[in-house]
């Protein structure tokens, strides 16, 4: 064999054996074939039948969101409540990317459920969820919350909301979400997603403080950690969209659970 045909396929061997490693599944299912970023399945539903959404903040509670062995939940209030409203802004951004959906502007969204104490309870009442139908024009109203939230390296090293990871060490991200579109008119959930994905990724080093602060304002770039949240989100999306009845159907008469 030639020397030059024995360096290609060295260097081959070197780029996949630290390309990262995906996986996307719940309790049932997993893919271990995906590789990044997961396609959507789903047929683009055309602009004229598709719900109308409003998407608020999704609730992130303390305890959900780990780095290594240790929690969070000393981070204080407004680091979760940002946490929550840039998971939001990234959630619409991979609902307009599955052409299932049209989609509200947030703003005036979040005041509202404020007074309804909607993170604390976790329900939305008819009054509420009709007040967003009139003031943002939604059909649908989608409650996210990120259940699970974790970064983990062989290693066990790395510094809290700093560098993670590094040579030698296979550097982990599992990030999972549940979502549920309740009706603005009858306040009934007409469909439930929940997505988890895991991304796995050997000799590397992620600056996890950076990518936390990318999260809480909105915007994802191309580590493991961003590769997890919205792959998570994908698998959430399509899971709900399959279950959510076509809306010429729903406006005819409807299907849904009481919330």
């Amino acid at each position: 064999m030639k020397p030059n045909t024995v360096l290609a396929l060295l260097l081959l061997f070197v780029t996949a054996a630290c390309a990262p490693a995906t996986t996307t599944a719940d309790t049932a299912t997993s893919d271990p074939a995906a590789t990044r970023l997961s396609a959507f399945g789903l047929e683009p539903v055309p602009r004229e039948q598709r719900w109308i959404i409003a998407v608020p903040s999704f609730s992130a509670q303390a305890g959900s969101i780990r780095i290594g062995s240790v929690d969070l939940s000393k981070e204080g209030d407004s680091f979760y409540r940002e946490l929550g409203s840039g998971v939001a802004d990234i959630f619409i951004a991979e609902a307009y990317e599955s052409q299932q959906f049209r989609i509200t502007e947030r703003a005036g969204i979040d005041q509202i459920l404020s007074e309804q104490d909607l993170a604390g309870s976790g329900r939305v009442n008819p009054e509420t969820a009709a007040a967003l139908g009139r003031i943002e024009g939604a059909e649908l109203l989608v409650l996210g919350s990120v259940s699970e939230f974790g970064i983990t390296t062989t290693g066990g090293g790395g510094r809290v909301l700093g560098m993670f990871g590094g040579s030698a060490e296979t550097v982990t991200a599992r990030v999972a979400v549940e979502i549920r579109f309740v009706d603005t008119v009858t306040a009934e959930i007409m469909a439930l997603g929940r997505g988890v994905a895991e991304v796995s990724q050997s000799n590397v080093s992620i600056d996890v403080g950076n990518i936390m602060t990318n999260l809480r304002v909105g915007r994802t770039g191309t580590t493991i950690v961003d590769y997890a949240v919205r792959n998570a989100m994908r698998d959430a999306i399509e899971k709900a969209a399959r279950s959510l009845p076509e809306k010429a159907a729903a406006d005819a008469g409807g299907t849904g659970q009481a919330l």
